[in-house]
């Protein structure tokens, strides 16, 4: 057999000479009514991309015995490598176990160690009856490898096989890995267990996607900045993702491992973030959000918001980074017209003459949020995001405002286009790359004093 092949035990998974392909199958009927997005698809699409497998499917299914089954099937005639989340629980909707075995052809047994495994977990959690229903999840098809589990459910692996068929086509291995779908459970057990498999299934070989976080710019403009610096390079895989608040430049590099992708990327990166400028609002992880508190870190300084369109939605994005206490003093949600008045203090005048939404509101929030909560930079919000107009302002008026240390105060206005979440995104995003474009000012200024 090739040496580049890849290779269980003594069965061909990935033939030689090709990379290895994967498929993503997620279990449980919730995905399909809508109840719920499929978070884990993406995650473990991300993690398989960074080295080098080729993702060729994504598909739910129901928690359906038989429909199981079919789709393992069908999928195993495809691809070397399927991972699936989701039915490896207790109750007798959780079918994954059953199905996994059916398409193997094997039955299914109980492991000592992984009840024993069960029980430990349990006790750890306080409780020291552990349910017939949980140790049920001890039970893994015949000849499949298990993985301890971190949370109560364990995981496992088997290699399914189809036999030649009489139409010529010849069977084909294709490797199995079950993980819980609870987004935790499912992360721990794939970086431990899993991934070290399928980077040796895959052999030598990772592509790393490097992102530009960028706001202030439309998907077209972006596109005709960045197209020329990357058109010719056969090395470099350029694709843009416009999420509601952010474009996303992302650009695409293979190479033998992640840190020689990551050195090679860089020569263009650094070309992109130069031709884009201040539009740049972060870099791979760093988002916005992450831009803004840096920033504020670096000049030692303080925000607080004043929010009545986005309710408390900028504090909320400022609040999830890790550190976020040391630039965010506080945020008020001003909703009511009421509340602006009686509990911010907005003159009552104020508000009788150009009304909830307005520009001399939205400044009268940022100098009160920045003077109530005693920081140094003040933001306030305005706007209609729907779905209904409001006081004769269309759906997608916003304004913004941003009281600065010295006291000056900037308004802005602008109609957002979009869905009442993308006005919301979109105005808080305008907010925080307001303040985040002032701070690299002051930053340069203070440089070059």
């Amino acid at each position: 057999m090739a040496d580049d092949a890849g290779v269980i035990g003594d069965i061909e998974i990935r033939p030689a000479g090709r990379g290895l392909r994967a498929a993503v199958l997620s279990v449980g009927s919730e995905l399909l009514l809508g109840e719920m997005s499929d978070t884990n698809a993406t995650w473990i699409s991300r993690r398989l991309g960074h080295v080098g497998v080729d993702v060729r499917h994504h598909h739910a299914a129901a928690d359906d015995l038989d429909d199981l089954v079919a789709v393992l099937r069908w999928l195993g005639d495809d691809v070397d490598v399927i991972i699936t989340g989701g039915g490896l629980g207790p109750t007798p909707d959780d079918l994954t176990r059953e199905a996994v075995a059916a398409a193997a052809g094997v039955e299914l047994e109980s492991r000592e160690e992984l009840e024993e495994a069960i029980i430990q977990r349990f006790a750890k959690m306080g409780t020291s009856r552990v349910s017939p229903s949980n140790l049920r999840q001890a039970r893994v098809p015949v000849g499949a490898k298990a993985y301890d589990p971190v949370g109560t459910a364990p995981g496992f692996a088997l290699t399914l096989q189809t036999p030649d068929r009489p139409d010529d086509h010849p069977g084909r291995a294709t490797r199995v890995y079950c993980l819980p779908g609870v987004p935790w459970e499912l992360q721990e057990l794939f970086v431990r267990d899993v991934e070290p498999e399928i980077m040796a299934l895959a052999g030598q070989g990772a592509t790393l996607t490097r992102i530009v976080h960028v706001v202030g710019y439309g998907e077209s403009r972006i596109g005709e900045i960045v197209g020329p610096l990357v058109d010719g390079d056969e090395h470099v895989e350029l694709s843009f993702l416009a999420r509601d608040h952010e474009v996303q430049v992302r650009l695409t590099v293979t190479a033998t491992d992640p840190d020689t992708a990551r050195e090679e990327s860089q020569p263009m990166l650094e070309q992109v973030i130069d031709a884009l400028g201040s539009g740049v609002a972060g870099i791979d992880e760093e988002q916005l959000e992450d831009s803004v508190l840096r920033l504020l870190g670096n000049a030692g300084q303080t925000v607080a918001t004043a929010e009545s369109a986005t309710a408390g939605d900028i504090a909320g994005r400022l609040g999830k980074v890790p550190g976020a206490s040391h630039g965010l003093v506080g945020g008020i949600a001003v909703y009511a017209t009421e509340v602006k008045r009686d509990v911010l203090g907005v003159d009552p005048d104020l508000l009788e003459e150009h009304g909830p939404v307005a520009g001399p509101t939205t400044e009268a929030l940022a100098l009160r949020a920045r003077e109530f909560f005693g920081a140094d930079w003040g933001i306030g919000v305005t706007g209609v995001a729907g779905p209904m107009p409001q006081n004769d302002q269309p759906v997608g008026t916003a304004f913004w405002a941003l009281a600065h240390p010295d006291g000056e105060v900037e308004v802005h206005e602008r109609r957002m286009p979009g869905s009442r979440p993308q006005v919301i995104a979109r105005l808080g995003s305008a907010a925080l790359d307001l303040l985040r474009r002032r701070l690299l000012e002051q930053e340069t200024k203070n440089g070059e004093g």
